[in-house]
């Protein structure tokens, strides 16, 4: 009883802290410090086989609107940019540029806070199905001069006279050319909105002159395994790119499993995809619900987390919705602003204290999502002559200090003392 009542008060402090504004400012200015708002854009790559020795590379690089500083005109707001797209080989020979300098007009001054509007700019190239490539995003604030920079690694290892298959992609419908059939955009299926009518899966890969057998299994909250595609091709080319329309209501889970088989010859060629699904009354954050479940074991009590395991997946989403209505601080509402801003401090806690396990299985990381960004933090100077490194964190309006201590030199912050009171140890 006491300890679900202690976790139920340290519930009740996130909420203080999610309703109080000052908190939030704190939140940015933090959070600057450890990434420039500007370097806050996506870059994102796509490869599928257009030879039988190559393979395009398609690369897009979106910018929220957020992210860039608007200044006021006389009836509207206009943001300034360049956007830049590169790659370079393993020897870092140049072998793509695309460089964009634009501009973003709206009337609406919410929207030049929107995390969902955005601007796209997509590259294209071709290289050689075997080697190592870097590809590079830049972007530059013409207003502050801020610029952010993002890099992704691409290695291709597709031999000679062997089958195989590239990673799909999901294209989902968008009026435009887009560097895959027009109308079509690529996406890694990770929270997409809306769906329309369905999603087009392109199955893309090399192969010899016999036939070969495409197959397409399912898995998500209603069905296992299930064999949705089948079917037997050949051609001569070297390579094939099909494509297979998934109706919307066959994505009826948060989180769809496709598990993808390539048969030619007596051998067998298997690559896994999944597409997740925004769910209203869902964070954003969320892509798995058996993770998200584990996830909230600070602020459930024992019996319901342990109930919460032995459940059947099928009534695991149903049973997470459950837990996060009763703790709804607007329930009228499909939003549900307590458990968006809980996962936003997951999703942070394993972005930048990760160690010997996930950001949020860390004492830092359980601290962050129960209380939020400490008032102060102070680190000792790792050249003091004794050489542990500790971290305090102050809560000036809970009058409470946590002391982490890192046991090994390597980063694992571990809390120097039980949180007394609070029943969490």
């Amino acid at each position: 009883m006491e300890k679900g009542f202690m976790r139920y008060f340290i519930f009740s402090i996130i909420f203080v802290f999610l309703l109080d504004s000052s908190i939030y400012a704190q939140f940015g200015k933090r959070e600057k410090t450890l990434q420039s708002k500007v370097n806050k854009f996506s870059l994102s790559s796509f490869s599928h086989a257009s030879n039988i020795d190559s393979l395009e590379v398609v690369i897009f690089l979106e910018i929220p609107y957020s992210i860039l500083q608007f200044v006021k005109k006389k009836n509207h707001y206009s943001a300034y940019y360049q956007a830049s797209i590169f790659a370079k080989d393993i020897n870092g020979m140049q072998i793509s540029q695309s460089v964009w300098r634009d501009s973003i007009v709206v009337v609406d001054y919410l929207n030049t806070k929107s995390w969902t509007l955005n601007r796209k700019h997509f590259s294209s190239f071709n290289i050689s199905k075997i080697g190592e490539f870097e590809i590079f995003g830049e972007l530059q604030d013409l207003d502050t001069r801020k610029k952010g920079v993002k890099r992704e690694k691409l290695k291709y290892q597709f031999e000679d006279n062997t089958s195989a298959l590239v990673s799909s992609i999901f294209l989902l419908d968008l009026e435009g050319e887009w560097g895959f059939k027009n109308g079509k955009i690529p996406t890694h299926g990770k929270v997409v909105k809306e769906l329309g009518q369905g999603v087009e899966l392109n199955i893309t890969g090399f192969v010899k002159s016999s036939p070969y057998d495409i197959e397409v299994l399912l898995t998500n909250g209603t069905v296992n395994d299930s064999l949705i595609f089948d079917s037997t091709y050949q051609n001569s080319e070297g390579f094939f790119n099909e494509y297979f329309f998934i109706k919307s209501i066959s994505l009826n889970a948060l989180k769809n499993d496709f598990s993808i088989f390539l048969r030619q010859d007596k051998k067998t060629f298997q690559k896994n995809i999944s597409f997740s699904k925004f769910k209203t009354g869902i964070s954003s954050y969320i892509t798995n619900i058996d993770l998200a479940l584990k996830q909230m074991k600070y602020i459930i009590d024992d019996d319901h987390h342990g109930k919460s395991k032995r459940r059947l997946k099928k009534d695991k989403e149903n049973h997470f919705y459950a837990l996060w209505k009763k703790m709804d601080p607007t329930p009228s509402t499909e939003h549900n602003e307590l458990m968006e801003e809980y996962y936003r401090r997951v999703s942070y806690s394993n972005e930048n204290f990760d160690g010997w396990k996930d950001g949020w299985e860390t004492d830092r990381g359980m601290i962050y999502i129960l209380f939020g960004p400490p008032d102060q933090v102070e680190r000792t100077n790792p050249s003091m002559a004794n050489s542990t490194l500790y971290q305090v964190w102050s809560y000036y309006k809970i009058n409470k200090q946590f002391v982490f201590k890192d046991q090994n030199g390597f980063g694992d912050f571990r809390l120097e003392s039980p949180m007394n009171g609070f029943g969490l140890r």
